[in-house]
């Protein structure tokens, strides 16, 4: 258990006593568990720190420990979570939370619990793992797999995701195909607006930035290459013509 908060007399005071077979079978597993909490900790060295809580002794319930992150020792307190569960009558175990020390350093602890013949907890191993370089870790690729959102104007309703094409090529052939597949129409059956339509599009998308754009894009088109020279004057009479109503 982590966070280190001495318990005030006020808490401990409504904690139950323990009957003396609890407190029995508390040193039993004091003596048990206690030689190996120390080799434990060395094993999970170095970021993990192991104890062993006799909670028979509260306040001051460390009977062993391993490692040095939360800075305590024994016959240290128990946290304030620690108190918190202990008083309640909690007595389930507690796998992988997220804890913190007093200066801020980020862990994942668990609380072991073992139970007497009763029911009731009287003992606790408790390990806590610095987890700092994980919580920057996932920062760090956080911030390398950060997602913006493109501009809507620069995207068609087909263009779900750029596209790295390996040459001009591959490129231009790319952006005719999304052109005509935003037509709905395939190219054998197109009349002459659908293939102007298509013409607006490749010019929004820049295509005729490209090197021998309008042959290849009369050749796919199936028109020749002054129709695609008078099909670009049409838009661009078009976009004149409906500036001047605005």
């Amino acid at each position: 258990m982590t966070d280190t908060a001495p318990p005030t007399s006020d808490t401990t005071s409504r904690i139950p006593a323990f009957t003396d077979e609890e407190r029995a079978h508390a040193a039993t597993i004091v003596d048990i568990v206690g030689p190996i909490i120390v080799p434990l900790a060395r094993a999970l060295a170095p970021r993990t720190e192991v104890l062993l809580h006799d909670l028979t002794k509260m306040p001051g319930t460390i009977a062993a420990i391993g490692g040095n992150i939360t800075g305590r020792g024994i016959g240290g307190p128990a946290t304030d979570l620690g108190l918190r569960t202990f008083s309640s009558g909690w007595n389930e175990h507690l796998i992988g939370y997220r804890t913190e020390t007093n200066d801020g350093l980020p862990m994942r602890s668990s609380s072991i619990f073992f139970h007497a013949a009763s029911g009731r907890p009287v003992a606790c191993l408790c390990l806590n793992t610095d987890v700092s370089e994980v919580v920057r870790a996932q920062e760090l690729l956080r911030s390398l797999s950060a997602i913006t959102t493109i501009d809507p104007s620069l995207r068609s309703e087909t263009m779900t995701a750029e596209k790295f094409p390996a040459s001009v090529e591959d490129l231009a052939q790319g952006i005719l195909a999304e052109a005509v597949t935003e037509t709905g129409i395939p190219v054998e059956a197109m009349k002459k607006r659908h293939k102007v339509e298509v013409v607006r599009q490749l010019r929004d998308r820049g295509f005729f930035t490209m090197r021998e754009a309008v042959p290849i894009a009369a050749q796919n088109l199936g028109v020749g290459r002054h129709t695609i020279y008078n099909y670009l004057n049409e838009i661009e009479e078009s976009a004149d013509a409906s500036n001047e109503e605005e």
